[in-house]
């Protein structure tokens, strides 16, 4: 069985696929709010799962990447447009490139915790419920761009800084 690297390439994929059928013109509202939901359960997993049972791998890429899910679930907020999920793919191409390939954080993390951890992870991983989405939100300091809504979480450092 794969562990949790494959697990959550798999739905980076997966989650890319439902942004690219949103950012359609016309827009796909019905395929925004899929991966709406599929991207808070994605960080979900890796917050509450892989970060704590990998956190000495992580060093200082658990700051950027905890700054850039807060960043990603504040553009989740205002009710979506092409633009909205032009900039929310933007961000997840770097946030993305960080996490995979073979000196990404998910690597590392495999790496420290061996490969009977990572398959457990895993399995906790495909068993993870769906979040509660709220309702979307549409308020004068609602952030629609990257850069407002990481402005809005903290100060961001490159990777393994």
């Amino acid at each position: 069985m794969p562990g949790i690297t494959a697990y959550l390439v798999a739905d980076h994929e997966r989650l890319h696929a439902l942004l690219d059928a949103a950012r359609t013109s016309p827009f796909d509202g019905a395929a925004f709010d899929q991966f709406r939901r599929g991207l808070l359960r994605h960080i979900g997993i890796e917050e509450k799962l892989l970060f704590p049972a990998a956190r000495a791998a992580l060093g200082a890429d658990a700051r950027r990447l905890r700054i850039e899910h807060a960043a990603l679930a504040t553009l989740l907020v205002p009710t979506p447009d092409r633009a909205l999920a032009d900039e929310i793919a933007g961000l997840l191409a770097g946030h993305d490139a960080c996490e995979e390939g073979p000196t990404g954080v998910y690597a590392r993390c495999d790496a420290a915790m061996g490969a009977v951890t990572s398959r457990a992870l895993a399995v906790r991983a495909r068993e993870f419920p769906p979040v509660r989405v709220a309702r979307y939100v549409d308020r004068p300091d609602a952030r629609r761009t990257a850069r407002a809504a990481l402005a809005g979480a903290g100060p961001r450092r490159p990777v393994g800084r």
